[in-house]
């Protein structure tokens, strides 16, 4: 998930986050925004509450998800007060994980290193079936391999959506399987963490170029998911899917509740396979059901969530990178964390969970690295963790081979070249001479997508299934992990694994498995 604070983070218009008739798009600089959810066949008794509490409700999709503004003091108790919404809190948003980024003008990649990776992991130099394929450890350990699952399953016919920061469209280990028409920019006007290039104004889907990402997170999730066999850079583990970008996170690092949500509505209601979502909400890092504010949060995701997984999608999310164990939470003392320097330390328990990663239905994926081990970043929880995909460890292997390499864009932030962790390859394909970048960068922001390609597979095998059985088949084929006395060398303090070969608290149950999974 790209965040700020830890290791490791559209809809059309009959159902889009539209500001009602007459209403700004956004508040005033000295407006608060409040997430609002909505009691079912409303009516109109919301927009006349919020108005008489002063407030202005400025925008609601299909679910009853909203949000408003208001300057006026003590406004959320006074509408809470009235019983006529279901849940009122400020906006609350999600975040995407830091990523180890520099300061700098430009983009100064690194050598190809194919032999380095070759040396490192002691594969050919020409594993295949891309350039730098010997650098997907990843790749192999899931079995998303020439002889292996490519020969069997490449995704066709399955699409997934990436909700997340965009995806680098120019990208030409993304662009082949991308469906920009698909695609859409939620963030509208008034998103305080917005560049004007993020915003579509339009609220309808209509400016693609929106969609774009500046951030780099989304492009590289995408690229684990289904970046194309063409024999540049690397390949996905459903090299054949469609990929949808579906933005939400702006580029200053926030991704709004109101915006996820409609991204999860309007993947239910353009038939998306799955959606994988590398993030987390925030300002909280746990949201508790006893926290007004919070509890509009838990239910705004959940009912939409909800929503996507009763219209077929298969809703693949990232168990966080707090190191903690997420089934017996006990202090959270780094939230809220917006507005800056206001986190305090509080008492957690089990009313309180992450989100989206702890909801009923979403897949939940915690981070292995090169070795087999839980990633020392890694949550982890013997009810919340399904099953475990490679995350990337720099514990388990020499910067920068503990990481996962994938598709970097070209708009986003430079990453550290003095590490190495900027690779640009260069092939002909298509019999042009291209050249794209690539990134090395951890987190379970990276082990969730290659479980979503892995759904892809699924689906592609057998596309009526339905996502509770998607979700079943993930599991029974994963490959099963127990326990093991050593960790990964970066653990501090050791983290305490339980349970046997069929579910652990580390590896839910087990490894994704792309061979298994994806025969039909």
């Amino acid at each position: 998930m790209p965040r700020r604070r830890s290791l490791m983070a559209t809809l059309v218009i009959a159902v889009a986050a539209t500001a009602l008739a007459g209403s700004p798009a956004a508040g005033r600089a000295d407006e608060t925004s409040y997430l609002v959810v909505l009691k079912a066949k409303d009516g109109g008794a919301a927009a006349r509450a919020i108005r008489q509490a002063g407030g202005e409700l400025v925008a609601v999709n299909a679910l009853g998800i909203g949000r408003a503004v208001s300057d006026a003091p003590g406004f959320a108790d006074r509408l809470r007060s009235t019983g006529v919404l279901a849940a009122v809190g400020r906006d609350g948003g999600f975040h995407v994980e830091p990523l180890d980024l520099v300061e700098g003008p430009a983009q100064v990649p690194g050598p190809v290193m194919a032999g380095d990776c070759a040396t490192q992991y002691g594969v050919p130099v020409g594993i295949g079936p891309d350039q730098l394929s010997a650098c997907q450890w990843d790749m192999r350990i899931i079995n998303a391999a020439p002889g292996e699952s490519y020969a069997v399953n490449r995704g066709d016919g399955a699409t997934v959506g990436i909700i997340d920061t965009g995806v680098d469209f120019t990208h030409p280990d993304i662009a082949p399987n991308l469906d920009l028409g698909l695609s859409c920019s939620f963030i509208t006007p008034g998103n305080p963490a917005a560049i004007p290039q993020d915003i579509d104004a339009s609220g309808q889907c209509l400016n693609k170029a929106a969609t774009q990402d500046f951030f780099g997170h989304g492009t590289h999730v995408a690229g684990i998911v289904g970046a194309p066999i063409n024999g540049l850079g690397v390949a996905g583990v459903a090299p054949e899917a469609t990929l949808v970008s579906l933005k939400v996170c702006a580029t200053g690092g926030f991704c709004f509740t109101k915006e996820v949500t409609d991204a999860l509505i309007y993947a239910g209601d353009h038939g998306l396979d799955v959606v994988n979502l590398s993030l987390f909400a925030d300002p909280f890092l746990f949201n508790c059901r006893n926290e007004a504010d919070q509890r509009a949060i838990l239910m705004s995701i959940g009912r939409a969530a909800q929503y996507a997984t009763q219209r077929g999608v298969v809703v693949v999310a990232s168990a966080g990178n707090e190191a903690t164990d997420l089934t017996h939470p006990e202090t959270d003392e780094i939230s809220p964390d917006f507005p800056p320097g206001a986190a305090v330390t509080r008492d957690v328990g089990n009313q309180c969970i992450v989100l989206p990663a702890e909801l009923p239905t979403v897949v939940t994926v915690s981070a292995i690295g090169p070795q087999g081990k839980l990633s020392f970043y890694s949550n982890f929880g013997n009810a919340a963790v399904d099953v475990t995909a490679p995350g990337g460890s720099s514990g388990q292997a020499p910067n920068p081979f503990g990481r996962v390499l994938n598709a970097w864009g070209s708009e986003a932030p430079p990453l550290s070249t003095a590490l190495r962790r900027l690779v640009e390859d260069c092939a002909v394909v298509e019999g042009q001479n291209v050249c794209a970048l690539y990134g090395w960068i951890q987190g379970t922001s990276m082990a969730a997508p290659h479980a979503a390609g892995v759904a892809a597979l699924i689906r592609s095998a057998d596309p009526n299934l339905a996502p509770m059985a998607v979700v079943a088949r993930l599991q029974n084929t994963a490959m099963p992990m127990v326990c093991e006395d050593v960790q990964d060398p970066l653990t501090d303090p050791p983290k305490d694994c339980s349970g046997g070969a069929g579910h652990t608290n580390f590896y839910g149950s087990g490894l994704v498995d792309a061979l298994e999974a994806g025969q039909a």
